[in-house]
């Protein structure tokens, strides 16, 4: 079987790759080509392009005419690609701006294709449910989303996601910045955009922190994906003086996820490394910045009471959310203070999160996401 696996930022290349890997353990008879990264690369799957800083936050930010060249180019690599070989089943992995288009795509060309990670039409954007309904099987990790794909006609399957198999108490490597009582993850997220944004705020958060507790506590810094770290230094590099006596480790990317052990607590942006976090059960902050006239669109084109996916599985304000101006240093600081300074404060925060892990279904997710896929008849 000749598979076509389409993924685009950061998070969708590593489920990918972990989606690959399955497939390639419980079948020899498959060949895996794709839009990826250096996660699916390593899971022996033929990149044709690499799409893993394709990605943005936002609506009118998704209009980007250096991203959308990029679009067009991998859309001619693909028709070049499929020109000369057969592909038997796309795999669509996350992404919805490029990959619901490329459901269009595999719909014209008479190409079967499966979408695992779907959009979430269970919180907003139900509407995109019934753009699936020519897809052989749509694989959802959330059981809201299930539900909404059934009821516009997809032939949907619910998976259970993923993170319930990792493995969360693997030993690690230990940090070699000086010890501190307080240690603090600082998640600038997974886009160039929310890098930008959140990083002159995140540092200022650094600094405050820094002060208030009069120096007894260290920074730790994952870089999500290798293209980034330049961009990071160079604007760290910007405010050396803020972070002159600050101790802080950049985790490089094949450690990123180490930031979760490491942290006591997390400052974050919104997304999947949310998710990450509550099943390690670490208390956070969830910023969010975008334009003002996408986030006034959002408003009114959304219903949802919150933005971080552990507060909207477990249906509760169990960590704050700060959007827009009300995600500035002060703010952020405060927040993080309260969950060091009080113990009773963290471990309940803690304990509510770790339910996250109940809402997940069954073990072996890949296994049977894998099986499923194969036993379509292709």
């Amino acid at each position: 079987m000749n598979i076509f696996m389409a993924t685009g930022e950061v998070s969708g290349d590593i489920q990918g790759a972990m989606l690959a890997k399955k497939l390639y353990e419980l079948s020899h008879d498959i060949k895996i080509y794709g839009f990826g990264g250096l996660a699916m690369k390593d899971a022996n799957v033929n990149i044709l392009k690499d799409m893993s800083t394709f990605s943005t936050v936002g609506i009118l930010e998704g209009i980007n005419p250096v991203l959308l060249f990029k679009q067009l180019n991998a859309f001619y690599k693909l028709k070049d690609y499929i020109s000369e070989n057969k592909i038997d089943l796309m795999i669509l992995v996350d992404n919805q701006g490029v990959n619901l288009l490329l459901a269009k795509f595999c719909k014209k060309h008479n190409i079967k294709y499966v979408y695992y990670f779907p959009p979430h039409v269970g919180i907003w954007g139900s509407w995109n449910a019934k753009k699936l309904i020519s897809s052989e099987l749509v694989i959802t990790p959330f059981l809201f989303d299930h539900e909404v794909y059934k009821k516009h006609g997809c032939k949907s399957f619910y998976s259970g996601h993923p993170f319930i198999d990792l493995d969360y108490d693997k030993k690690i490597e230990p940090l070699t910045v000086d010890k501190k009582t307080y240690t603090v993850g600082i998640l600038f997220g997974s886009r160039y955009q929310e890098i930008e944004a959140l990083l002159p705020v995140f540092v200022k958060s650094m600094k405050l922190l820094y002060d208030m507790l009069s120096g007894d506590i260290r920074f730790v810094i994952p870089i999500a994906y290798p293209e980034y770290k330049e961009k990071i230094l160079f604007l760290l590099d910007n405010y050396k003086d803020t972070m002159k006596d600050i101790p802080y480790q950049l985790l490089d990317f094949e450690n990123k996820d180490d930031v979760y052990t490491h942290s006591d607590v997390l400052i974050l942006s919104s997304g999947t490394a949310s998710l990450l976090a509550a099943c390690y059960g670490k208390p956070m902050v969830i910023c969010y910045k975008i334009s003002r006239v996408t986030f006034f669109i959002a408003k009114l084109l959304t219903k949802i009471k919150f933005i971080g996916m552990p507060n909207i599985l477990l249906n509760e304000k169990v960590v704050p959310e700060l959007l827009q101006s009300d995600c500035n240093s002060s703010v952020i600081s405060s927040h993080i203070m309260e969950y060091i300074t009080s113990k009773q404060f963290y471990d309940e925060t803690s304990n509510k999160l770790l339910n996250v892990r109940n809402s997940f279904g069954e073990k072996n997710v890949l296994e049977k996401v894998a099986l499923k896929i194969l036993e379509l008849k292709i």
